[in-house]
């Protein structure tokens, strides 16, 4: 995964508070010129730091998917055998979202091609480290159309927010390498609706969900242990399409979420904001009468591991 930068610092180095909780992750604080481990700052730095190549190969379909993977010479030499697509690490305040398996899906046949699975994060007040993140994703998409063609959709701006989606059914083809089904649960999949498009609509994948542990490892969590507020860090990648729609050629561009975690929950994470804005550093005795804070969040304020 690569991470984006802000002046020259890893973003999850740079919250407040400690929220990024960069002292466990798995980046290198020294941003490095030219490692695929950190996402270009510049437009131009991004022409030579990734590519777009085709995948699938069922020349039959009206749709081609794409893929934005890394340019080999960002790679160490022992990693360049193959392509390895692109995938980002974004961080934020999580607000509205469903991560469900079967995201919004109605449950109506018709509905499956639309069925999303979608994720909004939020800067928390943070603008300048969020903005950091929402230029990045400017500069990627812009690459993408420059090579793939102008996209379908208008782009929506969303301003003080980042807009993740990722698509829940993939359609079954005739010919050329697809992913397997995964397994959906009676409580996942209620009365076997999704099941009973398998000839048709598959379900081929389930946005990991995770909460990060005081040592630095992922737990697994359901996704139902989310809430809004919630700080959170995303692993992200591009669902690119091309084809023709409505008489027009073009492309749909997504930034679809693979894993989602927990780095603090909702009331850990307004706490840090609260100190963040009154500039105030309490002593543990007030910090304990408050009521709020657990220990992880104590120890990122006063500088302890987490």
């Amino acid at each position: 995964m690569s991470v984006i930068t802000f002046r020259r610092a890893i973003v999850p180095a740079s919250w407040p508070g400690g929220l990024g909780r960069p002292q466990v992750g798995s980046f290198d604080p020294q941003v490095q010129d030219r490692s695929w481990r950190y996402v270009p700052e510049t437009y131009e730095e991004v022409c030579d730091w990734a590519l777009v190549v085709k995948q699938g190969d069922d020349e039959s379909s009206v749709w081609s998917t794409r893929a934005l993977v890394y340019h080999p010479l960002v790679l160490p030499s022992n990693m360049r055998a193959q392509l390895r697509p692109v995938v980002l690490v974004l961080q934020g305040f999580l607000g509205d979202f469903n991560i469900s398996p079967l995201g919004n899906w109605d449950k109506r046949d018709r509905s499956a091609p639309g069925a999303v699975q979608y994720l909004t994060l939020e800067s928390g007040g943070v603008e300048d480290v969020f903005r950091a993140q929402v230029q990045a994703l400017q500069h990627i998409r812009a690459f993408i159309r420059a090579k793939v063609g102008a996209e379908l959709d208008e782009e929506v701006d969303l301003g003080d927010a980042i807009m993740l989606e990722r698509s829940v059914f993939t359609k079954v083809r005739a010919s050329g390498t697809q992913l397997p089904a995964v397994h959906l649960s009676h409580a996942s999949d209620p009365g076997g609706r999704a099941r009973k498009l398998g000839l048709e609509w598959r379900v081929d994948h389930v946005v990991q969900t995770g909460a990060r542990r005081e040592n630095g490892q992922n737990m697994a969590v359901a996704p139902t242990s989310f809430r809004q507020g919630d700080f959170v860090e995303v692993g992200v990648f591009a669902e690119i399409q091309y084809g023709r729609r409505q008489r027009r050629t073009g492309s749909i561009i997504k930034f679809a979420m693979k894993e989602v975690v927990r780095l603090w929950t909702a009331e850990d994470a307004e706490v840090s904001q609260l100190l963040r804005i009154e500039n105030i550093h309490p002593s543990e005795e007030q910090v304990v009468q408050s009521g709020q804070l657990t220990g992880q969040m104590r120890a990122a304020l006063s500088g302890g591991g987490s």
